[in-house]
């Protein structure tokens, strides 16, 4: 099977929806999933948007996972890197080298926009994630935690 990587239309929204949830079931946390296909094509397809959504497609035009990035900032190195948000294989086209070939078309990408590096978290009930990202390998960062507050 051939897989393309490719950045996502308004058209991919429905699918993007899915992609989400599938994600939130998979680390058990769908009752946390409050956007909608509207929210989705509201925030992510509008034209000052920050964020970039890649999905990867087989060869029968099915998307079977997707991707969204976007800019952070280093100050210590005064360059833009990205973020990843969220990176999700739909369970039955897992273990076939889609997430891999995700995480390429990011890296290729970001270094094409100038970044040094690209970062993302990891739920740590994502158990099967982390054993990817350390087989791909990825480094952990040991120094910092997530702080947030609610507004």
């Amino acid at each position: 099977m051939k897989i393309t990587i490719r950045e996502a239309k308004t058209d991919d929204s429905a699918i993007i929806m899915e992609c989400i949830r599938g994600l939130a079931v998979h680390v058990n946390q769908l009752g946390m999933v409050t956007a909608t296909e509207e929210d989705i094509r509201n925030s992510m397809f509008k034209p000052d948007s920050h964020v970039k959504v890649f999905v990867a497609e087989t060869d029968q035009d099915k998307i079977c996972g997707f991707t969204l990035i976007f800019k952070t900032f280093s100050t210590f190195k005064a360059v833009t890197n990205y973020h990843i948000e969220d990176l999700f294989v739909f369970p039955e086209y897992r273990k076939l080298g889609i997430g891999q070939k995700l995480l390429t078309y990011i890296k290729e990408f970001a270094a094409k926009e100038g970044a040094k590096m690209v970062d993302w978290y990891v739920n740590n009930r994502n158990t099967s994630a982390i054993a990817f990202y350390e087989k791909v390998g990825a480094n952990k960062l040991d120094y910092k935690s997530i702080y947030y507050m609610e507004v």
